[in-house]
C-alpha cells in the first residue's frame, strides 16, 4: 500500500502537540503539511509562540481547544504530562537554541519528541538529552527530511545489498545561493543563521552540512571516524562560516568529502552525492529527485526511476505516485512522518518497528558532534577522531 495515498482501511489519528509554529515560522508549516498527507496526526495542543495571541492565532487555525494552547512550553509539558488523554508525540520547531530545553522537558514526562534538526547547539546539551531519552527508553526522532525520498531509499537499499561492491569514496555535496548576494538585507528568518548565540559554533556547516553529514552515514551504514575541516566565511559582512570543506575518513578506512555553502550562485537546494564502489558507482540530485544514476565498470549507465517495478521493494511502498507523477521535499518529510507514526505505533518496539532505521538520539548527537568537531580541526588545521558514540 502507498504509504500516503492509501488511506483505506483508515488509521487511527496520533495526538500530538507543537512547540514553534505560530505566524511567521519558516519550516512549522512544512511539519503540519507532511503531518496531513501522512494522515496520521492530529495537533490537539501546542505553545505556539512566546507571544499569547499569536499563540490562540495558531490554535484556532489548527482547531485546538482553547485550554490546550499554552503561553509557554514548560506550561505545556506539565499540564500535558498530568492529563489522562495526554500527548503521544510533542514536535519541536523553535529555532535551534530553543530545543533543548523543550526536548528536556518532554522527555523527562515520558512523552516522544520529533525535533527539527540539528537536534541541539552543544554536545553537553546532547548527551544529556540522549541520558535522559535512555533512562526512560523515550522515542525521539530529528527530521533529516532528504532520507525520505524514496531514490536515496533505493540508493541506500542498493549499497546495502552489495550493488556497488566494496566502498571506495562518498561524496557529498549541498550548496544554496540565498546569502550569495551579501548579508547586507536579510529578511529575520534568515539573518538569525547567522548568530552564534542562535545558531550554534557553525552556521552553514550546522544548518546545511548536517544534513550531507547524515546522508553518507545513512547510506552507507557507516559511521565516520575522523574528519578534517576548514571553514570558511567569504560573504562580506557574515560573521559565521558560509562555505566547508570536510575530508571524512569512515569505518574500513572509506574516504569521503562533503563540501556546503550557503554562498554559490545557481544552486537554489542544491544536495547531491556520489558513492563510489569497486563494481558501480551512484549519483542522486535533490533537484532532480525522481531519478538515480547507476554507472557499473564497463557497462551502460543505468537510470532508475521512481516507481518503476526495477526500483527496490522498500522504495515501491515508500512511493506514493505513478511513475511520471512527481514526488518532492513535502511527500519526503511525510514519509518521515509515516516512518514515526509506524514507530510510535509499536510503543515499546519502536526501535525495531521501521524496515528503514529512523534517525534518532544518536544521529541527533552525531550531528552536533559535527559542528564542534570541525571547528577543532579548523582551529589546529588538522584530523580530529570522530567518537564512535
Amino acid at each position: 500500500m502507498p504509504r500516503l495515498t492509501g488511506d483505506i482501511p483508515g488509521k487511527r489519528k496520533i495526538k500530538v502537540g507543537m512547540v514553534g509554529g505560530g505566524r511567521g515560522a519558516f519550516f512549522a508549516s512544512y511539519h503540519r503539511a507532511a503531518m496531513r498527507l501522512s494522515e496520521r496526526y492530529e495537533i490537539v495542543a501546542g505553545a505556539f509562540s512566546s507571544n499569547l495571541d499569536t499563540a490562540r492565532e495558531a490554535g484556532a487555525a489548527l482547531g485546538v481547544t482553547p485550554e490546550r494552547v499554552y503561553a509557554s512550553f514548560e506550561d505545556m509539558a506539565g499540564a500535558e504530562a498530568a492529563r489522562e488523554d495526554r500527548l503521544e508525540a510533542v514536535i519541536i520547531v523553535t529555532p535551534n537554541h530553543l530545543h533543548f530545553l523543550p526536548c528536556k522537558l518532554f522527555l523527562e514526562a515520558g512523552i516522544p519528541v520529533i525535533c527539527d534538526k540539528p537536534l541541539v547547539n552543544s554536545e553537553n546539551e546532547a548527551r544529556e538529552l540522549q541520558r535522559i531519552a535512555a533512562q526512560h527508553d523515550t522515542f525521539l526522532a530529528v527530521t533529516y527530511t532528504y532520507q525520505g525520498y524514496p531514490m536515496v531509499r533505493d540508493a541506500r537499499a542498493r549499497i546495502q545489498a552489495g550493488e556497488l561492491g566494496d566502498m571506495r569514496f562518498m561524496y557529498v555535496e549541498y550548496l544554496l545561493e540565498w546569502l550569495a548576494p551579501g548579508a547586507g538585507d536579510l529578511s529575520k528568518s534568515l539573518a538569525w543563521r547567522g548568530d552564534p548565540a542562535k545558531v550554534g559554533p557553525t552556521a552553514a556547516l550546522g544548518d546545511i552540512g548536517t544534513h550531507a553529514f547524515n546522508m553518507l552515514e545513512f547510506l552507507s551504514g557507516l559511521r565516520c571516524t575522523a574528519l578534517s575541516a576548514k571553514l570558511t566565511s567569504t560573504v562580506p559582512g557574515w560573521p559565521m562560516d558560509d562555505t566547508n570543506v570536510l575530508q571524512l575518513e569512515f569505518e574500513g578506512g572509506v574516504d569521503g568529502l562533503l563540501w556546503a555553502s550557503l554562498a554559490a550562485p545557481g544552486h537554489r537546494n542544491g544536495l547531491r552525492f556520489k558513492i563510489i564502489g569497486s563494481k558501480a558507482s551512484l549519483e542522486w540530485r535533490q533537484e532532480a529527485p525522481e531519478t538515480l544514476l547507476f554507472t557499473p565498470t564497463d557497462q551502460a549507465d543505468r537510470i532508475y526511476r521512481r516507481g518503476q517495478s526495477d526500483n527496490m521493494p522498500q522504495t515501491l511502498i515508500d512511493c506514493s505516485l505513478p511513475a511520471g507523477n512527481s514526488e518532492g521535499y513535502l511527500e519526503a518529510l511525510a514519509v518521515l512522518y509515516a516512518d514515526f507514526a509506524q514507530a510510535l505505533d509499536a510503543r515499546d518496539k519502536w526501535r525495531q518497528a521501521t524496515a528503514v532505521p529512523i534517525a534518532d538520539i544518536t544521529q541527533g548527537v552525531r550531528g552536533v558532534q559535527l559542528s564542534q568537531l570541525s571547528v577543532e580541526s579548523h582551529a589546529r588545521r588538522g584530523w580530529v577522531d570522530f567518537p564512535a558514540r
